[in-house]
Formats: structure tokens, sequence, C-alpha cells
């Protein structure tokens, strides 16, 4: 396992600000913060969570505050008033982590994939002790199936174009930033691997949930097309505007309407989701099977 520097598992504070859901006074102070557990197996058991207590100057009342670290982004909240709009700066990448990411090589992007899966998909979305919290569990998790198939897409990919020479020059060539970069002789003759280096920087980078760029990529380096059709394509980006309103802007769109999360909803982008893995995963194993196939490594 991957050593970090330990500066980025230590509990920390950072300031918020949010106006008084009871009397609408701002309150601003300092909580503590919780960072994602990097060296965790498996991406759930990396999430982190905290919570806070403030209170409102002029009304007294007090709240809960959590944050939810996750491995790309960090999550604040109300937790009796979840709607509640929090303002905060999200330090979830501050600080040198690009020695950890440089050394990273994900596990297998399915297994990963099946295992949060499972485990979000246990929690009972109809269970009457959830109904205080349900808005923001199911806002929680609507955000989290599209996290893990994020994390999916980007290390199904990474260790795609790491292992095959002729899927990296294919990622390299359909990609503006990457096909234009011109390192120097020297560089290459001091790094050989300083293309593959280059390239996984980059998608260490990419923001997969924007689904019809990571379509390119998928297309030029697997031949797939991760959207079943047109209209697939469509709900798919509007999963992507719904999760940068959960995310961003604590459950509201532009216009400041809060954003609602059915049980329904959660149900819906999961079956999305599970069938956008499955359309990928049918073809990265045919291209499993023939390359074991041309190396005489078929094992039966």
């Amino acid at each position: 396992m991957t050593s970090i520097p330990e500066r980025f598992l230590e509990p920390a504070s950072f300031r918020i600000q949010f106006d008084c859901p009871k009397c609408g006074e701002p309150v601003e102070d300092e909580i503590d913060d919780v960072a994602f557990d990097w060296t965790a197996d498996r991406m759930s058991d990396g999430i982190g969570t905290v919570v806070s207590k403030l209170y409102c100057t002029k009304c007294g009342e007090e709240h809960d505050v959590e944050v939810i670290a996750k491995p790309g982004e960090k999550q604040v909240a109300l937790a009796k008033h979840p709607e509640t709009v929090i303002r905060f700066h999200d330090d979830t990448f501050d600080g040198d982590i690009d020695a950890f990411l440089d050394s990273y090589v994900p596990f297998d992007a399915f297994e990963v994939y099946q295992e949060s899966h499972k485990e979000i998909g246990n929690i009972d979305l109809s269970a009457a002790g959830l109904l205080p919290v349900k808005h923001a569990l199911l806002r929680m998790l609507y955000v989290q199936y599209v996290v893990i198939l994020e994390a999916y897409l980007s290390d199904r990919l990474i260790n795609l174009i790491l292992n095959d020479k002729e899927k990296l020059i294919a990622l390299v060539g359909t990609v503006d930033a990457l096909r234009n970069t011109t390192p120097k002789l020297i560089e290459i003759a001091k790094d050989p691997d300083i293309v593959k280096k280059h390239v996984k920087a980059y998608l260490h980078e990419f923001s997969f949930h924007k689904f019809s760029e990571t379509a390119k990529l998928y297309r030029a380096v697997l031949g797939v097309s991760i959207f079943a059709d047109e209209a697939n394509a469509k709900e798919m980006d509007e999963i992507r505007v719904k999760r940068h309103h959960l995310v961003h802007r604590n459950g509201r769109d532009n216009d400041g309407k809060y954003v609602a999360v059915t049980a329904m909803d959660v149900l819906r982008v999961r079956k999305l989701v599970d069938e956008m893995v499955r359309r990928i995963e049918d073809v990265y194993q045919r291209y499993e099977f023939q390359k074991a196939v041309e190396a005489e490594t078929f094992p039966f």
C-alpha cells in the first residue's frame, strides 16, 4: 500500500458560513475537518465524517454541522436543515498530493465498483427510522452512485493505458491537450515512461462525470459507446447537472430552487449507472479474452 503524507489524514479545521435557518442571522465559525483516507483498501472505507456543533449568536439555536469527505469532494450540511446552503472552501486537494497520485495504481475497477454498489444498495430507502434525515440521505446516495461510476470509469481507463501501449496511443491521439504536448528529447531519454506519466496525470485531473467527454475517451480506447442511445446520453447529462447542484449548491439549482431527490430517483440513477458499467465491462472482458488468446495464456 502506498504511503501518504500524514497531514492528509490528520484532523484539522476550516471555516464555514451559513444563514441560521431559524432567524436568518449569518453564522460563521471554524468547524472540525476530516479527510478521505487514501490508504483504505476500498473506496467506501476511506470516506470520513465528522460532526461539529455551532450556535447562532442571535437566537441561540444549536446546529449540528456534518462534514463528509469523499475521494473527489467534500460535502457540508446541517443535520436538521439539509436544505440550508453552506458556504465553504473545499480543501479536498489542498496541499501536495501529487506524489501519491503519481504512484497510485487502481485496484480492479469492476471489483471495487461491485463492492461499493452492493454496500450502498443494501440501504433500505423505505425504512421509517430514516424519516428525520431521509432527504439528506437520498441526496447523498444519489451522489454516491455517480461517485462510484466516476471511480470505475477512471480506474478502468488508467489500468488500460498503463498496460497496453496501443491503448495509450489511442487515448493520446484523441485528446488535443495530450496530442499537442511536446516534451524535449532529453526528457524522454531520461524517463522512457514520460508519456504514461503525462497521460496518467491528465486522467487523474479529468472530470469523469462529464459523461459526453468521457464517452470520447472510451470510444477511442475500447471502441465502446458508454451510452445505450441518444436518450440515455441525455438522461445521463441531466444526472450530471443534478449531481452538480447537490454537490456544489447543497441541493439548489441555478435559480436557488431546491432540487428534490426521491427514492425513485436514487433507484433510477443506480440502474443507469449499473447498465453503463456493464456495457463497458462486457467489451473490456472480450478485450481481455482476446489478449489472453493472442499471448497464448488462455487457461483452457
